[in-house]
């Protein structure tokens, strides 16, 4: 209603391009961003806490946990790597961060006065502006780990001839990532070219004699890419051409799941339509889960330890996976009104929410067993009785996930913890 008021009212500057006229949009969407996100941290804060408290006790020092903190962003600078790993590690980093935004399309895009502030005379370039502050917002965590990673990097300028390029490629890495979501956030294909070929131009020149004003050009164009107005949209981009094979995945559904198919589409569009933003996190929660548990490997050689870390991961993964049940449930309930009129079972919906989140996570927790079995030795026979354990808690998960909104984390870790340890000692 203030919008609507002060467009009336004319009580905007006639000029657009004044910061005065771009603040309500800016006022709302960091408004519903707050609002969204605090709903959200208010869920999940005990495993934060849990989260930053196992990370942060791992160090001695306030500088050792934050080098472990920024331990992702600091192994781009390792010298005993070539171009490939670097060049490939430059696109995990930005995958990440579009998978970071894509997370949180919901909240960063505005909600639905944004349905409203369409009709609004903003220029394409306001807002962009508005949308890098919110995304900007977004990103603050991800920020705030560049920072760590540059205050350590710095403080080993004496050590080190390459301190300043780092600091500039750490930079680049930043920028690149803002470039990255936003071509993901507004589907533009050519701002992923630009930041493809930014990783290419970063990656061969690293510790070069070039090092420094390569770094410094990707700064300058990444700069200038988010400062400017967003070229037009083609006028075909939202159209998208309808292929032969372009629905092999529903033609695979119908395949597997015979006359059910229509129903366990409606727990996979719950789950990769409505909950798509909790799927991403669990797919990112389940990626860091593996990161460490590999880096541990590595640390213990592969040896009879690096088994039991890899059965420990699953069990995080099955854990974390786990609370997919509760967002299935509650749009199921949504729901009712509708579905109780069908010629169905009251519980129709539970082997297909089953099978939703068990066919979900098999590719995950196949990841840690085939690691353990390639790198540490695991026998095949004892690498698939885990991955067929950590199924069957996969399922025994879905019980106290629904027993009591405020238990649900306390119980699911203890029957988690248990069915681990039980795993451990029979497995060895």
């Amino acid at each position: 209603m203030l919008v609507r008021q002060k467009l009336f009212n004319n009580e905007w500057s006639c000029r657009p391009e004044t910061a005065i006229f771009i603040t309500p949009l800016l006022h709302y969407r960091l408004r519903w961003y707050a609002a969204a996100t605090a709903r959200l941290l208010l869920r999940r804060w005990q495993g934060l806490l849990l989260a930053v408290g196992l990370l942060a006790s791992a160090g001695t020092t306030v500088f050792d946990n934050i080098a472990i903190l920024n331990r992702p962003l600091l192994a781009l600078l390792a010298p005993g790597h070539g171009f490939a790993w670097r060049f490939g590690y430059l696109l995990a980093l930005q995958l990440a961060a579009v998978l970071w935004a894509a997370m949180q399309r919901a909240q960063i895009e505005g909600g639905g006065f944004m349905a409203f502030a369409g009709s609004l005379p903003f220029s394409p370039r306001q807002r962009r502006q508005v949308d890098l502050a919110v995304l900007v917002l977004a990103d603050s965590p991800l920020l705030l780990m560049v920072a760590g990673s540059i205050a350590v990097t710095a403080a080993h300028r004496h050590a080190a001839p390459h301190v300043v390029p780092h600091v500039l490629l750490l930079i680049d890495v930043a920028l690149l990532a803002l470039v990255a979501q936003l071509a993901a956030l507004e589907r533009r294909p050519l701002g992923w070219a630009g930041a493809l070929l930014a990783c290419v131009v970063l990656a061969a020149g690293f510790r070069t004699g070039l090092a420094l004003w390569l770094n410094a050009l990707v700064v300058a164009a990444a700069w200038l890419a988010l400062r400017r107005a967003p070229w037009p949209a083609w006028p075909l981009a939202g159209q998208r051409r309808r292929l032969p094979f372009a629905d092999w995945p529903g033609r695979l559904l119908r395949l597997l799941a015979g006359r059910h198919a229509p129903a366990l589409r409606v727990s996979l569009a719950i789950l990769l339509r409505e909950r798509r933003g909790e799927a991403i996190a669990k797919l990112m929660s389940t990626a860091a889960v593996f990161a460490g548990g590999f880096a541990l490997m590595q640390l213990f050689d592969y040896d009879d330890r690096a088994r039991i870390v890899a059965l420990l991961a699953q069990g995080l993964i099955a854990l974390t996976l786990s609370g997919v049940y509760r967002g299935l449930h509650m749009a199921h309930l949504a729901s009712a009104g509708y579905t109780a009129a069908l010629p169905a079972k009251p519980a129709w919906s539970r082997g297909f929410d089953l099978a939703t989140v068990l066919g979900f996570g098999l590719p995950l927790l196949a990841v840690p067993a085939f690691a353990a079995c390639v790198l540490a030795g695991l026998p095949p026979l004892r690498a698939l009785t885990s991955i067929a354990s950590y199924l069957a808690l996969l399922a025994a998960l879905r019980a106290p996930q629904l027993f009591h909104e405020r238990h649900a984390v306390v119980l699911s870790t203890i029957v988690a913890g248990c069915w681990t340890v039980a795993t451990i000692v029979y497995l060895n």
